[in-house]
């Protein structure tokens, strides 16, 4: 033991030293540390064992030499933790960077450790002197005691000859019982055994006698109860078997649930769970509970009282017998909904708790889908109307003003004529706000037909072409080497709303007053298959309170603006079974948008 104390020792010195060591005081990456707790346990450990020997009763010490490891021991006891508490203050020099009251602490414990190991050292010494003195004494005891061991072997030789003759006259019975008994011992017991057993006269009474009826009785016994056991085995294997197709079956019912279902128990802590709950676990958030606390408020906790009567949320469901229905949240990127059931016993004890959650993405998706295609039907529906309605009179005012025009008489005040001007410019931006309107209200794909995307993006860059030279715009576009570019659908519409999406960009650009302004446009492949159609630019931007309403129709960030050109390129990329989004761009550094439609 006081070898081990020293090898930890060492250990302890070298933990030290990497730590707290003053190799390392001049490195300004290196942090002191303090020196492991279990090193020092292992030590502390080895000295209480050594005062658990050095205390007990051994044959081999006396009272002086107790009372001299006791003393010892001591010692080293009040060392080691001097040593222990100088590594904490020499800690606690380092990190407050007193240098000078480190350097003080640090050799005040090489000291102390140097003396500590010195102790250890001779207390081996020491003991080893003893050891050898005792060794000594003992040996000179067992030559004596070896001479009277021979002369009772040679007594216990004798009377062992004597025993042997007269055992195998009387417990010759004895032996064909064992070899009975070892031959059951090795194939089992059977029922024929019974018959091999020796026959014992009834009139005979000695204890080799009573043995062997006691191992008739033994026989019998035994026999009926395997018996019993071979039934109960039976009856058991029965059981394990209806238990173990019930758990298979459990298993199967729980594996089949698409659902995510986790089970918990009284304190929520979650026991048991469905692959689909696994998948999602790993997928999402790195802790249940902290999921749970962040996207529900109303679930507070699995154990502290909510405001309801100061009740745990276990406690309320419990005495409600109801479920809470848990609203749908957005978690990982995906939303989710579901209830939280009481799980109870067969007597009606609260067991714990069930969560059933559903992704409700696509579902919630195809309700929006829903809500905006019902909202542009009715918006079509109304601009249908309004422009009906002011297409007719639009036309006579405008018919009226270029016949007022052309009546203006040489002479007249020019403000007349610029007012006629003025009139006519208006008319003509309420003749584009009607067809737009007639446009939205008629929207539908035609004849669809299969053509490459590229092809209709050069032929809307060649329309803008002299929007860019005018507006000193340049254009960067990047079509992507493989994969197919073939769509079917509308030409014409999704030319049109390509365009929409490009004279967006010019109009940012322009209104900005950019300095260097640029349009980047990718064409490609996703890893789905579809095709996507990406316009960035270095305009302004969205800002993240707009980006929520850009398809919403008549919205508009611009004074000029109807609000209807993105929800135009919505429809088109709805109706071709496609989708179009505003990338997440940094507010203030440009916008995106991306259109993505089926390859064909």
């Amino acid at each position: 033991m006081l070898v081990q104390i020293q090898s930890d020792a060492d250990l302890y010195q070298r933990e030290f030293e990497r730590r707290l060591g003053n190799t390392h005081w001049t490195d300004p990456h290196w942090r002191a540390k303090p020196v492991p707790p279990w090193v020092e346990e292992v030590i502390q450990s080895g000295i209480d064992r050594a005062s658990e020997l050095a205390l007990s009763e051994s044959p081999w010490a006396n009272a002086d030499s107790r009372a001299h490891w006791r003393e010892w021991l001591t010692d080293a006891t009040n060392r080691f933790a001097q040593l222990k508490n100088t590594s904490r203050s020499l800690q606690a020099d380092l990190e407050r960077g007193d240098l000078a009251a480190a350097t003080a602490d640090y050799s005040k414990w090489s000291t102390g450790y140097g003396a500590w190991i010195r102790a250890l050292n001779g207390a081996a010494g020491d003991y080893d002197r003893g050891l050898r003195q005792s060794f000594s004494t003992a040996e000179s005891e067992v030559v004596q005691l070896k001479i009277g061991l021979e002369i009772v072997l040679v007594v216990v030789v004798a009377m062992s000859l004597l025993l042997l003759w007269l055992g195998e006259r009387a417990l010759r019975p004895l032996s064909d019982l064992a070899r009975l008994a070892r031959e059951i011992t090795r194939r089992g017991l059977r029922k024929e055994d019974k018959t091999l057993l020796p026959e014992i006269s009834l009139s005979r009474n000695d204890e080799v006698s009573q043995l062997t009826r006691e191992f008739h009785r033994m026989a019998s016994a035994l026999l009926e109860r395997e018996k019993m056991v071979e039934t109960q085995k039976k009856r058991l294997q029965d059981q394990y078997d209806q238990l173990r197709d019930m758990g298979e079956l459990n298993q199967n019912i729980l594996n089949s649930i698409e659902s995510i279902l986790l089970v918990t128990d009284l304190e929520g802590r979650v026991t048991r769970f469905n692959p689909p709950a696994v998948q999602w676990l790993r997928a999402g958030p790195d802790s249940i509970r902290e999921s749970l606390l962040s996207s529900w408020p109303q679930i507070r906790s699995f154990t502290d009282p909510d405001q309801q009567g100061g009740d745990t949320w276990l406690e309320r469901i419990f005495k409600t017998g109801e479920s809470l229905r848990i609203e749908p949240r957005l978690i990982g990127g995906k939303i989710y909904g579901g209830t939280l059931q009481p799980l109870r016993t067969a007597d009606g004890k609260p067991r714990g708790s069930i969560l059933v959650l559903d992704d409700l993405t696509d579902e919630i998706d195809l309700q929006n889908r829903l809500q905006h295609a019902e909202k542009m039907a009715a918006v079509g529906r109304l601009s249908a109307q309004v422009a009906h309605e002011v297409r007719n009179p639009l036309h006579s005012i405008g018919l009226e003003t270029e016949l007022a025009v052309e009546l203006v008489q040489p002479g007249t005040d020019p403000r007349l004529k610029q007012s006629l001007a003025s009139i006519l410019s208006s008319v003509d931006r309420l003749e584009k706000i009607t067809d737009n309107y007639l446009k939205l209200s008629r929207l539908t794909t035609g004849e669809k037909t299969v053509f490459d995307l590229g092809e209709v993006l050069e032929a809307v860059l060649a329309t803008y072409s002299a929007a860019f030279e005018v507006q000193k715009v340049r254009v960067n576009w990047k079509r992507e080497p493989n994969g197919s570019l073939m769509v079917s659908g509308d030409r014409d519409l999704l030319e049109n709303a390509i365009g929409n999406l490009v004279r967006n960009s010019l109009q940012a650009l322009a209104s900005a007053e950019v300095k260097q302004p640029a349009i980047e446009v990718n064409l490609g492949t996703q890893l789905d298959g579809k095709v996507f159609l990406r316009i960035q630019d270095n305009g302004p931007g969205v800002s993240r309170t707009a980006r929520e309403k850009l398809f919403t129709p008549f919205f508009t960030t611009r004074a000029e603006g109807t609000g209807l050109g993105l929800s135009f390129v919505r429809k088109v990329a709805d109706d071709h079974g496609g989708s179009v989004q505003c990338l997440d761009w940094p507010e203030g550094q440009g916008a995106g948008f991306e259109m993505s439609l089926p390859a064909h």
